[in-house]
């Protein structure tokens, strides 16, 4: 287990046979038949598992030196060894590539490997200053908790020379990442002969995170990127997307032709609009402590604390349909749920009472005043409280992200966004809450958020302002009927909710069909598959 993580922690994994032969395969495929002394590059070369891949490979005879870059001494050293048995010339040297002086070197004709995956706050200040210089010399911005893969990889990138080719093994996030941003806007303007070879989880024992192949050719006179996307899912499938540089992110590609266009012809429709022209949605309470401000019944006894108690949602299951009532949270109270929050800046001074100041005290002795979230308040025990929403949307799902009509008036931690409508749109609010869980909506929920392992899809306050929603006044009258589904409890009532949904729509809005909406529910279940199975591989 110690081994794990710390290969996690330096972002290694040994690079399976059959991804070095896909890169080395792709490599073949875009360097010219009859080029032969070509000179390779490898920013990161761990054990050597890519020279010895060459060297088994038709490719190999082909190459006439290989330049690899390897931090750790034990790895370089067994890349030597490696290079040492080849039949080409292999320099390995050890330190970090993004080191200006380790490999000067450019105009190579391909480059191959697979990046360490690791996040910069694991990363040495030095190591980072390396990567700060590699992008302004590149002109991008390693932006949100970036990783040390993006830099490595540009930096490569940055050292061929015009015309030549690369294959690397990166993380999947690739297509989806704030900070991977970086990569997609170099391929856009820089990139011919684009792929991305996609893989089912678990293909590969030992990888601990979901993996793709990025391949292309440089040129910096590229015009529109033309990316060829191939999947291997037991039978092989090849679809190509011209990408358009607007696009936040790139996971709407993973859709067939056909299902993007579906996607893009209800997007046209007049109704459907951007969650942003209806809603805003915004964090809500910061505790610094959820477990010690969330309550339950028997604590606000035990302490006398009722009059300093906020009625709470603690998670989204908690409300079990698309409403949640006074008399849902007075269920979850009488179930000995912490459905209570505690703001001490109501009534008075609590230090003032016997109970309320021997809570406080206990939260002092479990040191929770020295948090930071905590230690930056005064007093340390009054949470800024933000007020109730109209609805309420999970900022993590694990089926897909739920719109809740906030009737009981609930406060929320950070677990579940406040929605306030926007100016002269609160008529809407039932409509939207009964409009919002359709198969397009909840497409683009997948396409717009990201899931960084274990599967959860995660959206922030911006990309949730991006989701398109269709919102008829009409499927305000719906809504009972579809909280009444969703409290059903039935296996599949998930799915059913969404069909219903869907039905109701496509009998109110002209132009959206069954036909249509039935094609963005394969490609939502298809995404929500490959986001669900890297849970189950990791298990």
């Amino acid at each position: 287990m110690d081994q794990v993580s710390a290969d996690k922690l330096r972002g290694g994994f040994y690079s399976p046979p059959a991804l070095v032969a896909v890169c080395l395969e792709r490599l073949q495929e875009l360097l010219p038949a009859n080029s032969h002394r070509l000179r390779l590059l490898e920013p990161s070369a761990g054990d050597g598992a890519f020279i010895r891949g060459l060297e088994a490979h038709p490719l190999g005879q082909r190459v006439d030196s290989l330049a690899a870059a390897e931090l750790l001494p034990a790895e370089a050293q067994r890349c030597s060894e490696a290079g040492d048995a080849a039949s080409f010339s292999v320099a390995v040297r050890q330190g970090s590539f993004l080191d200006p002086d380790l490999m000067p070197e450019e105009g190579f004709d391909g480059a191959i490997g697979n990046p360490p995956f690791v996040r910069f706050q694991f990363v040495s200040d030095l190591e980072r200053s390396y990567a700060d210089r590699v992008a302004t010399q590149m002109g991008v911005t390693l932006r949100g908790v970036s990783n040390l893969w993006i830099p490595i990889l540009l930096c490569a990138l940055n050292k061929l020379r015009e015309g030549g080719a690369f294959a690397f093994i990166i993380p999947a996030e690739c297509l989806t990442g704030i900070s991977a941003s970086a990569v997609r806007k170099w391929l856009l303007a820089n990139c011919t002969d684009a792929r991305i070879d996609l893989f089912a989880p678990a293909s590969f024992p030992g990888v601990l995170q979901e993996v793709v192949v990025l391949s292309g050719r440089k040129n910096s006179q590229a015009g529109d990127l033309l990316l060829t996307v191939r999947e291997f899912d037991g039978v092989e499938r090849i679809w190509k997307h011209a990408i358009s540089s607007g696009s936040p992110t790139w996971t709407r590609y993973l859709l067939s032709p056909s299902q993007l266009e579906s996607l893009q012809d209800i997007a046209l429709l007049p109704l459907a609009r951007e969650v942003g022209n209806y809603v805003r949605f915004t964090v809500a309470t910061v505790t610094g402590a959820n477990d010690y401000f969330s309550v339950d019944s028997s604590t606000v006894e035990k302490y006398g604390l009722q009059e300093w108690v906020r009625p709470l949602l603690p998670r989204i299951r908690h409300a079990n349909g698309l409403v949640f009532s006074n008399r849902d949270h007075r269920s979850l109270v009488d179930s000995g749920i912490r459905a209570g929050l505690i703001d001490f800046s109501l009534n008075g001074d609590p230090r003032s009472r016997v109970g309320a100041a021997q809570y406080i005290k206990m939260g002092e002795n479990e040191s929770l005043h020295t948090r930071y979230k905590c230690r930056i308040r005064e007093p340390w025990y009054c949470i800024p409280v933000v007020r109730p929403g109209d609805l309420l949307l999970s900022k993590r799902s694990h089926y897909y992200p739920r719109v809740v009509v906030n009737e009981a008036q609930a406060i929320t931690t950070d677990t579940i966004y406040q929605g306030k409508m926007v100016g002269g749109q609160q008529n809407l609010k039932d409509a939207f809450a009964a409009s919002f869980h359709n198969s397009f909506t909840l497409l683009t929920a997948e396409i717009e958020g990201r899931s960084f392992g274990g599967g959860v899809l995660e959206l922030v306050p911006s990309e949730v302002a991006r989701l398109l929603v269709i919102v008829d006044k009409s499927m305000g009258d719906e809504l009972s009927k579809l909280d009444a589904i969703a409290r059903s409890g039935a296996a599949d009532v998930d799915e059913v909710l969404i069909r219903e949904t869907d039905r109701r729509l496509a009998k109110l809005i002209p132009g959206l069909s069954d036909s249509a909406l039935n094609s963005l529910a394969d490609a939502r279940l298809e995404l929500q598959k490959r986001r669900l199975d890297r849970n189950r591989a990791s298990a």
